[in-house]
């Protein structure tokens, strides 16, 4: 080998001691440990590269991503199929209907009322037998499927429990703010077993299979479901 020293015997006065072999890298080594240092760099630095592109492209509004920074248990209705789309809709708007009678009369409107009203898709109208639940501060609209392998549906508003401050939440597709400054807390559910699903009133709905449907991806500075 080039560059290689020979052993040799070293007589130290009482044994002979064989002295290590030194190997002197040739030039055509040392130029191969450097051809793969630079590799190493420069794979390294591509890794890099592409993970600060990664960070650029979350931490920017125009990321094609629209469903990043939701839960597990969240989705937005624009993924949804176009009938749950459409249920997702009618569902945020008989809400408001039904949030004029409260902000009115001080109380949530059963089924029967609303139906009397013809607030859909409350009526049943849309293949739906709905229930109103409530415990305490929280009111369930209930919505299951006459037809077994549809999916079920949830309106569930959170009203504040007494002697809690005010919320400074903006006004969202959580947060709705009554006329006398009452801040409700509304979300949205699916289940898509709805066949499966007992009425029953849901207190973590995420908990049980749910999936919180949004129209926009909600705010974490300000998302709190108690």
């Amino acid at each position: 080998m080039a560059g290689a020293q020979e052993p040799f015997d070293v007589d130290d006065g009482e044994r002979r001691v064989m002295a290590p072999t030194v190997i002197q890298p040739s030039a055509d080594s040392a130029r191969k440990a450097g051809r793969e240092r630079l590799g190493v760099i420069a794979l390294a630095v591509g890794v890099v590269g592409v993970i600060a592109v990664y960070l650029a492209l979350n931490a920017s509004g125009g990321s094609a991503d629209r469903d990043r920074g939701l839960l597990p248990y969240q989705a937005l209705a624009h993924t949804l199929p176009a009938p749950d789309q459409r249920m997702h809709a009618a569902i945020r708007q008989g809400m408001l209907a039904a949030e004029g009678v409260r902000a009115r009369s001080g109380m949530w409107p059963d089924i029967p009322a609303l139906t009397a009203n013809g607030v859909s898709p409350f009526t049943g109208a849309d293949g739906y037998d709905w229930s109103f639940l409530q415990q305490g501060a929280i009111v369930n609209y209930f919505g299951r499927p006459k037809d077994a392998s549809q999916p079920a549906w949830l309106l569930e508003i959170q009203e504040p429990e007494p002697g809690m401050p005010p919320d400074p939440a903006p006004s969202d597709d959580e947060h709705h703010r009554l006329g006398d400054g009452t801040v409700l807390h509304v979300y949205v559910w699916t289940h898509r077993f709805g066949g499966q699903v007992p009425v029953t009133f849901v207190r973590q709905p995420q908990n049980a299979g749910w999936t919180q449907v949004f129209t926009t991806a909600p705010d974490p500075v300000f998302y709190n479901r108690r």
